[in-house]
């Protein structure tokens, strides 16, 4: 994986996680994806190598890694393998929020332990993005705040034991605090969910009732649409899960031209390794031209349309055996449903329909 302008401080590690998803991570992707032992594993690994702290500034223990070595690391973690990629990026989320935050007792407690994995964390703010009355509401009180409702997506159950939690505030403001995940009358969890791909990475919904968050663990006050406002500069930012997955996509097509050497499955794999290059070279340049809405939207719907078309022609490469739930075809084709779904917002869902349809 060449980045042409990696030259942060960061070099080494992300040498070392390059090494670790090509060696470690992609030849026991299957097992990462349906046993919960062996995700854990390599999440423990990627502790051991110090890959849970990227975004955690060097001043706290981490890495400090910019911004586009930091994709280039999803994307390489993508290809690698979907659930080890998902459920990782959960807790480089909440360093990446503590980190941003003026709490600065929150990131003494907080940021040191998570970089080196001793605490990991996961995220539910998704419920900020929905329409009508709001799913989850937070309310100051003496010493701190009291978050009430749903939080429909928390990914990481019994794996993380933390989490940042979102509430939307009477004035419309939310509040992001950080919470134990653990059962209590105050929070009531739901069984793991039956998902069609990334079941392992262990995804509850939660009901919080009365859940109190002390002033020490509140890390942002964001103003009211902050999350549209947000999702709107960062459309693209996604997009280095659905490239990478569309590389194992690839990968896997090649894989089958050496067992079946016709010449038509290596002219597709040419063919989608041509694009999906003119892909990622758009796709980063859209990532850092944040301004262009436009811009941003095409390039998340092609690498997301991309990544589908790849995956699929892995299936078809791999004949029979993409049918298969042991198939590195079947994971990846799966992984691309997630990818294509993941932090979706109206006006991506209607892009990535738009290019679905493009004759």
């Amino acid at each position: 994986m060449t980045v042409p302008d990696r030259n942060d401080a960061g070099e080494e590690v992300l040498r070392a996680a390059e090494d670790f998803f090509v060696n470690e991570v992609r030849p026991n992707a299957n097992q990462i994806d349906q046993e919960l032992t062996a995700l854990v594993a390599a999440l423990d690994r990627m502790a051991e190598l110090g890959l849970l702290g990227l975004r955690v500034p060097v001043e706290h223990g981490g890495h400090g890694v910019k911004d586009n070595s930091f994709r280039h690391f999803q994307e390489a973690s993508a290809r690698a393998s979907g659930a080890l990629a998902f459920l990782q990026t959960q807790h480089q989320s909440a360093c990446g929020f503590i980190a941003s935050s003026s709490n600065v007792a929150a990131q003494r407690r907080f940021l040191p332990p998570m970089a080196s994995g001793n605490v990991r964390m996961g995220i539910a703010f998704s419920q900020l993005r929905r329409p009508g009355p709001p799913m989850m509401t937070a309310t100051q009180v003496d010493g701190g705040y009291v978050f009430d409702g749903v939080a429909p997506w928390i990914t990481g159950w019994g794996i993380f034991g933390w989490c940042v939690f979102a509430g939307t505030l009477p004035s419309g403001e939310s509040a992001w605090g950080i919470g134990e995940l653990k059962p209590s009358r105050s929070f009531k969890p739901s069984q793991v969910m039956r998902l069609a791909a990334l079941e392992v990475a262990q995804t509850i919904s939660a009901t919080l009732d009365s859940y109190f968050v002390p002033d020490e663990a509140i890390i942002h006050i964001r103003p009211p649409d902050w999350i549209h406002e947000n999702d709107s500069l960062n459309l693209a930012l996604q997009s280095p899960f659905a490239l990478g997955c569309a590389q194992a996509g690839i990968d896997i097509v090649l894989a089958a031209h050496k067992s079946k050497p016709l010449a038509g499955i290596l002219d597709a794999a040419s063919a989608l390794q041509a694009e999906l290059d003119d892909c990622r070279t758009e796709a980063y340049a859209a990532m850092g031209d944040k301004g262009n809405l436009e811009r941003s939207l095409r390039a998340r719907a092609w690498a997301i349309e991309l990544a589908g078309r790849c995956s699929h022609a892995g299936v078809v490469a791999s004949s029979g055996k993409g049918n298969s739930m042991s198939s590195d075809a079947q994971r990846v084709y799966r992984e691309a449903l997630v990818f294509s779904v993941s932090a979706q917002t109206p006006a991506i869902l209607e892009a990535t329909l738009a290019r679905l349809i493009k004759k």
